[in-house]
């Protein structure tokens, strides 16, 4: 018997039920899956869908979202986080596998689809992809110890120091699960965007936060250092079945001498250890090997996974024909267009520097 293929819509009362019931049998309860989380993240970016299948006592769950391209064209891409096709059960993977990526195709060909992009979560609870995987970044993932005294041992000598320091000066932390933090959270998060000079996409308002809590109530957890009382470093955490994710934080920089931020990530780690959690993801920097990474390599020295992204190309004429257009686009603009970069899929990539700027530069090298 085969399985049983299936397109969910958040949209449809019924679908939204039938996800939510997948991602709670699912084996790690990913909390990017949840319908959740990956509809607000995922705000104004195409239509939020998942492909799924069950067959015996298995299902894959693979939420996406669906895209236009031009000329009429569509690609789908995981939403923000860590994702793939989520599989949970004991039927024979490879027969499994075999079945959902011949339904995804289908689907895919019916909607036009001319490529396909996921991010991969860091745990061996995801579909074998027949696609090109393609290692990332490292991102760090600690295992929690069931003692404290073990917790703290396993962290580095720095961090270490730098938390009993934020202790030395009487900063206290808190521990919140429900929206009374958000509104000090936003003030925190968005004074340290703004000091960074973030991307514009790492900038998110308060209707952002509502709607995570109005989606996942009971997923989410605010670790707050505080000063009499006031928050000075907050991270906001998302909780999984046994799997806790760094999703956002922020610090007062004129906090920051007291490493608040350091308590934090131990007090995190505390609580998770108490409410028998497994393991906490830091995730990486923003590029391999800079500071952000080192600075979360410190609460997980052995803690090393490779970030993996999946990508396929579904339909190569039609997928060549967008990057020509791309390319015609960019000799057009007097842009430098990149055929080697490791932008996916390469006919979204952002366009380079002004040939005017390069071609001015080598008259002068």
């Amino acid at each position: 018997m085969n399985g049983e293929g299936r397109v969910l819509d958040p949209a449809d009362r019924d679908d939204l039920a039938t996800w939510r019931r997948l991602w709670e049998e699912s084996t790690h309860q990913l909390p990017f899956a949840h319908p959740g989380v990956a509809g607000p993240l995922g705000e104004g970016a195409g239509r939020l869908l998942a492909v799924t299948m069950q067959w015996q006592d298995s299902s894959v769950l693979y939420p996406l979202i669906l895209r236009d391209a031009p000329g009429g064209l569509r690609d789908v891409v995981s939403p923000y986080g860590y994702g793939g096709p989520l599989v949970s059960g004991d039927a024979p993977v490879d027969e499994l596998a075999a079945q959902f990526w011949a339904y995804f195709e289908d689907w895919a060909r019916e909607q036009r689809v001319v490529s396909e992009f996921a991010r991969l979560s860091l745990f061996d609870d995801v579909l074998p992809h027949p696609g090109r995987l393609r290692g990332r970044n490292p991102n760090l993932v600690r295992e929690i110890e069931p003692d404290r005294e073990a917790l703290w041992a396993a962290s580095s000598s720095k961090v270490r120091q730098n938390a009993r320091r934020a202790l030395r000066a009487d900063l206290t932390v808190r521990f919140v699960e429900d929206a009374s933090m958000i509104e000090d959270f936003h003030s925190v998060y968005t004074g340290t965007m703004e000091r960074l000079d973030s991307a514009s996409w790492y900038r998110f308002d308060v209707p952002f936060f509502s709607a995570l809590h109005d989606g996942v109530p009971d997923r989410l957890l605010y670790v707050a250092a505080e000063r009499d009382g006031r928050p000075i470093s907050i991270d906001l955490m998302l909780l999984g079945r046994d799997t806790a994710y760094y999703f956002l934080g922020g610090t007062e920089m004129e906090a920051s001498r007291d490493r608040p931020n350091d308590l934090v990530k131990m007090s995190v780690m505390e609580w998770l250890s108490d409410h028998g959690y497994r393991w906490y993801v830091l995730g990486g920097g923003l590029t391999s090997g800079d500071g952000l990474e080192r600075y979360k390599r410190g609460f997980a020295p052995k803690g090393e996974r490779m970030f993996r992204t999946a990508e396929r190309v579904l339909d190569a004429r039609l997928y060549d024909r967008l990057v020509a257009e791309r390319r015609a686009e960019a000799a057009d603009a007097r842009r430098a267009f990149d055929e080697e970069s490791a932008f996916f899929p390469l006919y979204r990539a952002p366009l380079g520097e002004p040939l005017d700027l390069l071609e001015a530069a080598g008259a002068t090298s």
